[in-house]
């Protein structure tokens, strides 16, 4: 299998960086390197770990292959966790949160992409078949309105994060999207893959603007 392994994350604000370990996330301060605090993870191991836009939360996604996955999030300043959604039968690959906190995107090894609200825990909307293999990534645009998602074949799809509607399939990738990313002002997607390609898309049209 292609498996990504583990994808740490650093905050976008603060000097501290979040490492998975067996049923744990460890933070670090990448100043001095010292650990600084320890999440407990008792679903198994995190595959993709997230700080949301302004620093304050910390997303993580995975769990037991075939067996469960969720995404779980915590308040960085006190350890605690806030938030939990998600009962996939399969790893969580990919998650974000949207900026407003609102909602979390999640995309496994099932190829299901699922929007939530963190409110109440409810599904919002679920794409179950439009990708054909594992989805690694999941982003929200800066300003919510669009989230984007890629798979181990090459798809990368962009929806309207509200209704689930499709807006946009961005063709051009022949093997596995491994990093997505919206510019801060939203009219660019960023899309890395195993085909050693990197893609500049305009994000309003899906216009293939770049080809690294």
């Amino acid at each position: 299998h292609h498996h990504g392994g583990h994808r740490p994350a650093t905050s976008p604000w603060a000097p501290l960086c979040a490492v998975s370990g067996q049923k744990q996330v460890l933070l670090y301060d990448t100043r001095s390197l010292e650990l600084v605090g320890v999440l407990p993870y008792p679903e198994g191991i995190a595959h993709m770990l997230g700080f949301s836009r302004n620093g304050s939360l910390l997303l993580a996604g995975g769990g037991r292959g075939a067996a469960n996955g969720k995404v779980v999030v915590w308040d960085v300043k006190s350890g605690k966790r806030v938030i939990e959604v998600g009962e996939e039968f399969d790893t969580v690959l990919g998650a974000d949160i949207s900026s407003d906190h609102k909602l979390i995107a999640l995309g496994s090894s099932g190829k299901a992409l699922r929007v939530f609200s963190t409110a109440t825990g409810e599904l919002m909307w679920e794409v179950p078949k439009k990708h054909t293999n594992w989805i690694y990534c999941v982003a929200f645009s800066p300003d919510g309105v669009l989230v984007a998602s890629s798979d181990r074949n090459g798809g990368l799809f962009v929806w309207e994060a509200d209704t689930g509607q499709e807006l946009l399939t961005l063709e051009g990738h022949t093997n596995l999207v491994y990093g997505v990313s919206f510019s801060p002002d939203g009219k660019r997607l960023i899309s890395a893959s195993w085909d050693k390609t990197v893609k500049v898309w305009e994000a309003s049209t899906g216009k293939a603007l770049l080809t690294l």
